[in-house]
């Protein structure tokens, strides 16, 4: 028996699929993805509040054939909109996030926490309007519900604001026949052995293949040369952006969330919220570096007592480094934006940035080893090698992020200071590096 994610990821890739159904244990689904598929249940939840009083068709914690007989008996009854309404069809069993029925008339809404729709939604819509359709129930509309990026919270949820509903129903119908004949196709492909087929673009796009590290295991070793870590530096215009920095100066560096669903009055889907920075200033070029920092607790909107702070951290005089300044002048735009009290005060920190990255970028400091690479954690290893994101708990911006996040709502105290500790070294070490990047172009041209 397929199902709708089945036929859709074997339309991306037969082998995915075939490894899905015969070595599941293979998969790897990496953190990220893991709380990208967490956020979509939850939204998709929360969806169901733009079509109330609707029913569950599911008799477990999955949809099975349970579940397509309470779909048959709500219909018998006159329910007028089903949740996880569940269909057989040509080998094929779908769940449909909401089918509701309008002026008595059947419409297919399929939710997402995108803040569009997407062409490989349309794939998925298409496959569950096969389904339905062939099982016998008349559709008069197929549309997609997803998240509203112009929505900004004031209060309780609005829900008819928070999400937008589109119809996909030209497109779906012009993909029918294309889903019905991958069905035998695809049924055909799992009876047999494995798929032998290379990496490429499906591996990657639209999303990340849970099966990629199986994958590379199969793929050829090929000779890897001695990487070249000799830099190639243009003293003259490292000199000149480090005079334009000048002393006294700060580096910071702001760690954020971005939940799909607004938390705080004030915020849109998916808008980044500061909830952690850290910052080291240094007086003179010889003189003693200090470090300062924030961290909210879960409980509640980090923005304001975050604001005051760092106001309060970067109030003596002194250009403000960061590295990939375009992040930390958005955060500081929108928190100006949102809490127009310290508008004025964060527009002097915003005039303030400075971005120590494209010293990297334009290559005036570049290693053959590098290749493309300029980010903070590429250049780390060659300028400050003593320094390292390896063996921390907390190793990237992701993780910080789905970390803190998790905890709000959280009771374990061990496991809120434990992320805590691992946040703030995870943090200090972003600005760290900075100063250690700056000490080494500093010795380069002074």
């Amino acid at each position: 028996m397929l199902s709708k994610s089945k036929i859709v990821r074997g339309i991306r890739c037969q082998k995915s699929l075939w490894l899905n159904v015969h070595k599941p244990e293979l998969s790897l689904v990496a953190p990220s993805q893991q709380a990208i598929f967490a956020r979509g249940t939850d939204v998709g939840v929360l969806a169901r509040d733009y079509f109330p009083g609707g029913e569950l068709a599911l008799t477990g914690d999955r949809p099975d054939t349970g579940s397509v007989d309470r779909t048959r008996e709500l219909i018998r009854q006159g329910v007028k909109t089903i949740y996880e309404a569940t269909f057989v069809y040509d080998h094929t069993l779908v769940a449909v996030d909401i089918l509701t029925c309008i002026d008595g008339r059947w419409n297919l809404v399929e939710c997402k926490s995108t803040t569009g729709v997407k062409p490989e939604h349309i794939t998925d819509v298409a496959v569950q309007y096969y389904v339905v359709t062939g099982a016998g129930i008349a559709l008069e509309d197929a549309s997609v519900i997803h998240l509203n990026n112009r929505y900004i919270r004031k209060g309780e949820q609005e829900i008819k604001n928070l999400f937008s509903c589109k119809s996909v129903l030209t497109e779906v119908q012009q993909k029918q026949e294309f889903v019905g004949k991958n069905i035998v196709p695809l049924l055909e492909m799992l009876g047999n052995d494995e798929p032998a087929m290379g990496m490429g673009k499906q591996c990657t796009d639209p999303y990340e293949c849970d099966f990629q590290v199986y994958c590379r295991s199969l793929q050829p070793l090929k000779p890897v040369p001695e990487p070249d870590h000799t830099p190639i530096i243009r003293k003259d215009a490292i000199h000149k952006q480090l005079e334009n920095f000048g002393y006294p100066v700060y580096f910071l560096d702001f760690e954020t969330i971005s939940p799909a669903i607004p938390m705080f009055d004030e915020s849109r889907p998916y808008q980044q919220i500061p909830f952690q920075y850290s910052l080291h200033y240094r007086e003179t070029r010889e003189g003693e570096t200090f470090h300062s920092a924030y961290l909210a607790w879960p409980d509640g909107d980090p923005r304001r007592e975050l604001i005051e702070q760092l106001i309060n951290d970067t109030r003596q005089p002194g250009k403000i480094l960061t590295y990939n300044v375009s992040f930390e002048r958005t955060r500081l735009k929108e928190l100006a934006r949102d809490f127009p009290p310290y508008k004025i005060e964060l527009e002097g920190i915003i005039n303030r940035l400075e971005d120590l990255m494209p010293v990297f970028r334009r290559k005036e400091w570049h290693a053959p080893s590098m290749g493309r690479g300029y980010s903070i954690k590429t250049v780390l290893p060659l300028m400050a090698p003593e320094l390292s994101y390896e063996t921390m708990e907390i190793a990237n911006g992701g993780d910080a992020s789905s970390q803190f996040l998790r905890l709000y709502g959280n009771e374990d105290q061990q496991l809120i200071e434990r992320t805590r500790k691992a946040l703030l070294e995870y943090c200090y070490l972003d600005t760290w590096a900075m100063v250690r990047i700056m000490d080494e172009l500093e010795k380069i041209v002074f």
